[in-house]
């Protein structure tokens, strides 16, 4: 496994909690809703089908961020602890979580290596767009698998790799659907890097499958109509992502 003090883990980290506060304020208009959203184009409470029967459950958010999605899963009755990098966003998600009544338990860490977080213990682990800030793919899928009891289920969404070779103004291609070079971006803002990944589905699946799950489900949501996307949110544009799925959502069985 990626040792979680590495540059990489570091640089996110140091992004995070330089634009937490931001991103909290801003992202949305200003309040990200509470509730179960893969992302754009995933209709906001519509799970895909994907998570199933949720009350009782034990369920571990990885990459929870300000743990809205967490927020929604614990209000559907799931026991969830939320797991992140940043320390800055904890202290957003643990304050919202106190507004909505819900008692999530929380811990800092990288997803590529949780040693707090006992193995076989969960029934779900699930995350929206946040895997594409981790490097090291297969330990955060390893970790996945190590912490999920026999038979439970890993649910995820990342933005889509082929919505990520265009460009958003233009609607052309920018860069190659196979590239593996991480796209980075410094603000001078907050002094601070953003390094964000993007795999091929072909990628993605092998990953999952080699640390021993077994892939159930792809989920590609979206509208053909452009007018069915509220806002434009950075690189995500309305006409775009009525031609090409933004989001890509896996489901993979332990």
């Amino acid at each position: 496994m990626s040792d979680p003090q590495d540059g990489t883990e570091r640089t996110a980290r140091e992004w995070w909690n330089s634009w937490a506060n931001h991103f909290q304020s801003e992202y949305g208009d200003g309040e990200i809703p509470v509730g179960i959203a893969f992302g754009p184009g995933a209709e906001q409470g519509d799970d895909l089908g994907l998570l199933g029967e949720l009350d009782g459950v034990k369920a571990i958010e990885l990459g929870c961020g300000g743990a809205q999605f967490g927020i929604g899963v614990s209000k559907r009755g799931a026991d969830v602890t939320g797991v992140d990098i940043s320390e800055e966003q904890l202290a957003f998600a643990r304050s919202l979580a106190d507004e909505h009544d819900q008692d999530i338990e929380f811990v800092e860490s990288s997803v590529t290596e949780m040693p707090t977080v006992a193995s076989e213990t969960y029934d779900i682990a699930f995350s929206a767009f946040a895997f594409q800030w981790v490097r090291d793919l297969e330990a955060c899928f390893a970790e996945a698998y190590r912490v999920l009891k026999e038979d439970g289920k890993l649910v995820f969404s990342v933005d889509h790799p082929y919505y990520k070779t265009l460009d958003a103004e233009t609607g052309e291609f920018e860069r190659s659907y196979f590239s593996d070079e991480p796209r980075r971006v410094y603000s001078e803002e907050f002094d601070a890097e953003m390094v964000i990944y993007s795999r091929g589905v072909g990628e993605t699946v092998s990953l999952l499958t080699d640390v021993g799950f077994t892939v159930e489900a792809i989920r590609e949501p979206g509208y053909e109509d452009p007018d069915c996307y509220e806002s434009e949110y950075g690189s995500f544009a309305p006409e775009l992502m009525a031609t090409v799925p933004p989001t890509i959502v896996y489901s993979a069985r332990k």
